[in-house]
């Protein structure tokens, strides 16, 4: 048996269009072109793959189930293809990322590695809150969103990246005090900073602390991370904050970690996207390097 790929290409694309004209059209090829290179796959077997119906081409049964071979054919030396650009680095393409606001902190080093051995790839970065980012999965405008908490209700693909953990910090100068209030459970007299609504720490923050059946007074709201980070060391009150957004400032000495019963809170960093999401070259690049490599580039974060 001698097949070759322009034999399958013109049996799947009469198979597409039901007419040789047509298929000869699709594949930039002359309708006796398209007619020999059919006649010369029939040959190779005794079952017809094709049968005329009026003016129109049918695929036969047989023939149906050699187009599915081929489309699982054509599919592999796709990937083949672009696993080969992927190795010369001359992948090309746009991706879209979209990252809640503790994100900042870890997707700039998921990122840069890739963007080192496929410079002709562009990538495309909004850090926004949980609400924000899974609206913009939700009406297709991104390709990927990094998550700590998913959504129950969105049918997603999960790649699961590290743990993170959420302290209840302070500044120094406030933290013994702190410490005091919540060991005689006088939260009422600590002043929180909170995250705006919809934010992921805010969602972890309000859950923790109502299942614990605990009232706290919230001084203010605010609508980023680093604003809160920044208020807190100001001295402006206490909050939960992501291990990843005070990975500096607790060494310097300019957070202290609060002991509390229940914490840190955790949940996992995770890599997701629509299921039914047909991805670029480049997507599939990325979450491919991702997979292959997230445990070294967070250690590179820790470290």
């Amino acid at each position: 048996m001698n097949i070759s790929f322009n034999q399958l290409r013109a049996l799947h694309a009469v198979a597409q269009y039901e007419s040789i004209t047509k298929a000869a059209k699709s594949l930039d090829m002359t309708q006796p072109a398209v007619s020999m290179q059919l006649k010369n796959l029939q040959d190779q077997f005794d079952v017809p793959l094709t049968e005329m119906i009026g003016k129109k081409v049918h695929i036969t049964e047989f023939g149906n189930e050699l187009v599915e071979i081929t489309d699982r054919i054509f599919e592999e030396l796709g990937q083949i293809e672009q696993r080969m650009l992927e190795l010369k680095g001359l992948l090309a393409g746009k991706i879209r990322i979209s990252s809640v606001s503790t994100g900042k902190y870890i997707i700039p080093y998921l990122m840069a590695e890739f963007m080192k051995l496929h410079p002709h790839v562009e990538i495309s970065l909004e850090v926004s809150n949980r609400y924000k980012v899974l609206a913009h999965l939700e009406e297709n405008s991104t390709d990927l969103a990094l998550v700590s908490i998913s959504p129950e209700d969105m049918d997603l693909e999960t790649l699961t990246l590290a743990d993170n953990k959420w302290y209840l910090v302070a500044s120094p100068e406030h933290a013994e005090k702190y410490q005091k209030l919540i060991e005689e459970n006088n939260w009422q007299k600590i002043p929180f900073i909170l995250r705006e609504k919809g934010s992921g720490t805010r969602v972890m923050m309000e859950k923790f602390f109502e299942n614990l059946d605990i009232t706290i007074q919230s001084k203010m709201e605010l609508a980023t991370n680093e604003a809160v980070k920044q208020a807190v060391m100001a001295g402006l009150g206490a909050t939960i904050l992501s291990q990843y957004s005070i990975r500096k400032e607790i060494p310097q000495g300019r957070i202290k970690i609060l002991e509390v019963e229940g914490l840190p809170l955790e949940a996992d960093w995770k890599l997701v996207w629509l299921r039914q999401k047909k991805h670029s070259p480049a997507v599939l690049a990325f979450i491919r390097w991702i997979s292959e490599n997230h445990e070294e580039a967070f250690k590179r974060l820790l470290t």
